[in-house]
């Protein structure tokens, strides 16, 4: 089988996304499949590696860090082009996109009259607004459905400044809409962007594992200053990056605290770590690769997650879970999804969520970290990707058949 995928971002880009096709990609691969991942150029890879195709772009931030597309004509026509160069014809298009790389690979399964699968990886609506404000995120919705209705459906003016009705539009022509997480795929539904959404959460790659398990039944430290947290994620608003660190500094704990990632608040970041006198206890590590981030995770006390309503599955926090760590959460969607007494939960999920609420959370976490109480999660069932890819060929299946019996 050969699955075409497309990404709004560089696959070598920092981001879930990305970090989630690539490891899909992997493990289909493994299995005998052909994945090619279509998606613009970037700073981060300029030129196509093996099992990509790379169009141009140009950058919509100062740091060059997002690309977009605008001449989705020309895109489409140098993927066909490379298509047909490597020999193999695709049997399904699978479109883990939100904006240009919906539109194209929407467009792309049109004209070639392919089946469709989309996954919902991002919560727009949130996402959106917190990056570009309510009125900023309205207007691209409005530029994005309308460019759909134009360059997909041929019908212009349909645009709508709905996110959700958006995200309707672009799962419109899918066999089969996936989810990465149950609470995702329940909102999804309440908005009907779909009636039927699969639920195939991002996997975590069980080979990166050997030598980093051990035993998941460790003791939790029982001395307060062998405490550590990690945080990880995008240094930016809907992650609430700054939030963590001013609800850490009013926890007043003496814990250690690792940071990976990276991202625009980076500088204020260190500059709040700086000017309050945490620079001892709070250390940015940057970004690493996958194992890495399993490793250090492994070897935290407890993962702190700290954005509200925005994650549509909470990756860091599976990847945790799989290594025997448990995590302090504010959101209570993903709490909903993981076993009860496995976690510690801010007592406010919503938008008004305050830093103090997450402050008292982190001091009784360490509370019961330094008193041996702590959580206890494994989640290796049920997140090796080595299981996760086999309900993906599932789907493309699905999707392959009934592709064939519309076309009857």
């Amino acid at each position: 089988m050969h699955i075409l995928i497309f990404l709004d971002q560089n696959p070598a880009s920092l981001g879930g996304v990305q970090a989630s096709v690539l490891l899909q990609q992997k493990y289909l691969e493994r299995a005998g499949h052909r994945v090619t991942v279509a998606a613009p150029a970037s700073r981060f890879g300029k030129r196509s590696k093996p099992g990509q195709i790379i169009y141009p772009s140009f950058p919509l931030t100062l740091n060059r860090e997002y690309n977009a597309n605008a001449r989705l004509t020309a895109a489409y026509r140098q993927i066909v082009d490379e298509i047909k160069a490597i020999g193999e014809p695709v049997d399904v298009v699978h479109v883990q996109a939100d904006w240009w790389g919906a539109l194209l690979g929407t467009g792309y399964a049109v004209r070639e009259n392919l089946p469709l699968v989309n996954t919902l990886h991002t919560n727009l609506i949130i996402g959106a607004s917190k990056v570009v404000g309510i009125f900023g995120a309205r207007f691209l919705f409005w530029l994005h459905s309308e460019s759909f209705g134009r360059w997909v459906d041929g019908r212009p003016w349909q645009g709508s400044v709905n996110g959700w009705k958006y995200l309707r539009q672009i799962s419109s022509r899918s066999s089969a809409v996936i989810a990465p997480s149950g609470h995702f795929a329940r909102l999804a539904r309440e908005m009907s962007v779909a009636a039927h959404l699969e639920v195939v959460p991002t996997g975590v790659d069980d080979a990166a594992l050997e030598g980093i398990l051990g035993d998941l039944n460790r003791a939790p430290q029982s001395t307060s200053h062998d405490v550590t947290f990690a945080w990880s994620g995008r240094f930016s608003h809907e992650k609430r990056m700054m939030e963590f660190l001013q609800a850490f500094r009013q926890a007043n704990v003496p814990a250690k605290v690792k940071i990976f990632g990276n991202g625009p608040l980076e500088g204020k970041a260190r500059d709040f770590i700086t000017q309050n006198g945490l620079a001892d206890r709070v250390n940015i590590v940057g970004r690493v690769s996958h194992e890495e981030m399993l490793k250090q995770l492994a070897q935290a006390d407890a993962l702190i997650q700290t954005s509200v309503g925005f994650e549509t599955q909470g990756m860091t926090v599976y990847e945790a879970g799989v290594v025997g760590t448990p995590a302090v959460l504010c959101d209570w969607n993903i709490a909903d999804d993981l076993p009860a007494d496995s976690y510690w939960r801010v007592a406010n999920s919503g938008p008004t969520q305050e830093v103090s609420e997450l402050a008292k959370t982190i001091a009784q976490a360490y509370a019961d970290l330094a008193a041996g109480n702590g959580k206890h999660i494994d989640l290796r069932g049920e997140m090796f990707q080595s299981e996760l890819y086999k309900k993906s060929i599932e789907i493309y299946d699905r999707a392959i058949l009934a592709h064939k019996d519309q076309n009857l």
